[in-house]
């Protein structure tokens, strides 16, 4: 039990990191697409190459360090990265979005 929540709790965390992280990205590279717009078609894409590869390989390495460092099952590995990924999306959008909420309006 304690090897699954350690598994959980790092995933967890470490998708708030990646997500901040894609979301600078991101937002570089949408304002590289509206600086490039005027007399061009704008098909780059939102998502940079980097962020997709290190997606990838956060779910693989997920896996592997999972199976191989803590000796998870293949069920508790996907289970650990299932809670993680929602526990640590949860935090991340309420930490972003701690101050917009209706009843916390922003006083002018």
């Amino acid at each position: 039990m304690f090897k699954f929540l350690t598994s959980t709790l790092v995933t967890a965390a470490a998708i708030q990191l990646f997500l901040a992280w894609a979301r600078r990205r991101a937002e570089g590279q949408i304002d590289k697409m509206q600086d490039a717009v005027f007399n061009t078609p704008g098909a780059e894409s939102p998502v940079t190459p980097d962020v997709a590869v290190a997606g990838a390989g956060f779910f693989g390495a997920h896996f592997v360090l999972g199976q191989k460092l803590l000796g998870l099952r293949s069920w508790q590995a996907v289970l650990s990265l299932l809670l993680g990924l929602g526990i640590g999306v949860g935090l991340f959008f309420l930490q972003n979005n701690a101050g917009t909420s209706a009843t916390n309006r922003p006083k002018y």
